[in-house]
């Protein structure tokens, strides 16, 4: 089943499709993104190991028109696992990553936590997306990750980016 495109009729989303068992984990890659549309703003929610909700992002949200916004490029940016400018391979690293390393030999290597992070995101986490394709997108996909952050829908809060889990 693919994610649903939503038309510029509908002001309520259907978020239950970030939660589906229909709707297939996809693992973080770059080579699979030719399958989000190459246009609008993304919504999408994370999983540890399949199962644990972890975290609910957003992307697209540069551009003045919905034809210019980019929602593969968060996707992208985090399958990459580079700590730097973004918030997901922080939180990926300093919770999972790092703690793997504690009390285990370390040699400080350029790039080496980078590394690890992008192969732990690869290897370990999936997600589903939902995009949305209205002028109003980059405002919408905002509302509806501050929806999920807060437990808004009944789908529990994110164990990373959760609003009052004491994570933040």
């Amino acid at each position: 089943m693919n994610p649903k495109l939503v038309d510029n009729f509908h002001m309520n989303h259907d978020l239950s499709v970030l939660f589906s068992n229909e709707v297939p984990l996809r693992p973080f890659t770059t080579s699979n993104v030719s399958d989000i549309p190459s246009w609008g703003s993304i919504i999408y929610t994370v999983f540890l190991d399949k199962t644990e909700y972890i975290y609910v992002g957003i992307g697209g949200l540069s551009g003045k028109s919905v034809t210019e916004r980019n929602p593969r490029s968060r996707i992208i940016q985090h399958s990459q696992g580079r700590r730097s400018g973004d918030q997901f391979c922080i939180y990926i690293q300093d919770f999972f990553v790092i703690p793997q390393l504690i009390g285990k030999d370390y040699t400080p290597k350029k790039g080496y936590l980078d590394q690890l992070t992008k192969e732990f995101i690869q290897s370990r986490l999936t997600y589903r997306y939902l995009v949305i394709q209205t002028e109003d997108s980059d405002v919408e996909v905002r509302r509806m990750e501050r929806e999920l952050q807060r437990d808004l829908h009944g789908h529990g809060n994110p164990r990373l980016n959760g609003v009052g889990n004491g994570v933040n």
